[in-house]
């Protein structure tokens, strides 16, 4: 992540359903990158290449998902290595889609964020409660030091946490700017306990959970969040254009 700049990841899921879909979306929106922001395209697998080769250089190229083994009978699996030999910059790790509805594990998540530093990939380390009142700093703390545990003093300034309160995702309910402020300084104080204050004092931190054109800037615009990772927004290439907008003149705040 480029310093003071603020990080912003398009994470199209499993969306959208062809190539040309696909292409027509990273065309509109290497068309529209603002500056001022880091830009980073999260798309599924199967277009990561065809991404890369039309997305600019200005654009980040973001995996959604890693597996920990570099190689080996793992059907259905793609490692670090073939990652980053594609191009790609980030790879999310730990989102809870996957923690929720494909059983991933905090074991799982932390042996992913080691195979993607081992292979110069950044971890975009998703954290998050699930209950709306749920106990955020029991969860946040139990992610945290379960995703980190025997990750290196000199291997956290290169992670990435996106904070996205579970109940937030997709519902069209966003968080508030200043609960999100509250949970990037309190994620920041877990790694600090870790690796002290002085390497985590700035370990980037996103918010994500419902994020539009019209709140981006809201988050962004808090000193503490250094940007967003961006779902259904990031789809529509007008509505992302928002975002992006959003995000520069909240920066500009």
């Amino acid at each position: 992540m480029e310093k003071n700049k603020k990080l912003i990841v398009a994470n199209w899921k499993m969306n959208p359903q062809t190539a040309e879909e696909a292409l027509r979306l990273v065309k509109n929106i290497a068309g529209r990158a603002a500056r001022g922001v880091e830009l980073a395209i999260a798309p599924p697998f199967v277009y990561l290449d065809m991404v890369k080769k039309n997305c600019g250089r200005e654009i980040k190229l973001a995996a959604q998902n890693v597996h920990w083994e570099e190689r080996g009978a793992f059907t259905g699996e793609i490692s670090a290595p073939m990652l980053k030999n594609i191009g790609c910059d980030y790879v999310i790790i730990g989102h809870s889609e996957r923690r929720y509805k494909m059983g991933e594990t905090g074991e799982m998540i932390n042996l992913k964020i080691k195979s993607a530093l081992r292979h110069g990939l950044v971890p975009i380390l998703a954290v998050g409660e699930r209950e709306k009142n749920g106990d955020i700093k029991k969860t946040l703390a139990e992610q945290l030091t379960g995703a980190l545990e025997g990750v290196g003093a000199s291997e956290i300034g290169r992670l990435v946490i996106a904070y996205e309160p579970v109940w937030a995702i997709g519902t069209g309910v966003s968080d508030t700017p200043d609960h999100a402020l509250s949970a990037a300084l309190l994620i920041r104080k877990i790694a600090g306990g870790i690796y002290g204050k002085e390497l985590t004092e700035n370990l980037p931190v996103l918010y994500g959970g419902s994020v539009s054109g019209k709140n981006t800037g809201e988050f962004i615009g808090q000193k503490g969040i250094d940007g967003a990772l961006v779902g259904g927004a990031s789809l529509e290439a007008e509505n992302f254009e928002a975002v992006l907008a959003s995000a520069v003149s909240g920066d500009a705040e």
